[in-house]
């Protein structure tokens, strides 16, 4: 292994390391599950997440953004998200609706798959934002005359690690 390679590992990992109850680190112990449960909930609110929201542009290909987000307290499988009507992602969105939302936290992660409804209501939308902005103790008036929409993600598939 080059030193390069050593220098961006973890400290203490290496390409022979054993991780995670005896898998190699590349091998990881993925489980696959169907709807969000009761202890994922818990660890997806236990702290504040930026998730990474996976969609396809125009040509085809994954475009990525970082996103703010919570869940539906109406909706056990579903994550509210929040865009402006006017940016390309939401254009994406409409176009295909598919997508996959990854959380991480160093060697733990979560991808949500599933598909998205957009709310294009304004006042839904504004109100979406100051409840995200108001979580991410950001200020929700620097959103004020913006024309937002809501994204809800369908949960369909949950990938765990």
């Amino acid at each position: 292994m080059s030193d390069l390679a050593a220098w961006r590992l973890p400290l203490g990992i290496s390409m022979n390391s054993q991780a995670r109850g005896g898998q190699p680190l590349s091998d990881p112990p993925l489980r696959i599950e169907h709807s969000l449960s009761d202890d994922l909930r818990a660890w997806l609110t236990a702290e504040l997440r930026f998730p990474v929201l996976a969609v396809l542009n125009d040509e085809g290909r994954p475009t990525q953004s970082v996103m703010w987000f919570d869940l539906d307290p109406d909706q056990p499988d579903t994550v509210l998200l929040n865009t402006m009507t006017g940016r390309a992602k939401f254009r994406w969105l409409k176009r295909d609706p598919r997508v996959s939302l990854c959380f991480e936290d160093r060697y733990e992660w979560v991808a949500l798959e599933g598909t998205v409804e957009i709310d294009e209501d304004s006042e839904r939308g504004m109100a979406t934002i100051k409840g995200l902005a108001e979580r991410y103790d950001a200020d929700p008036e620097q959103f004020k005359g913006e024309p937002r929409a809501t994204i809800r993600l369908r949960v369909e598939k949950v990938i765990r690690y």
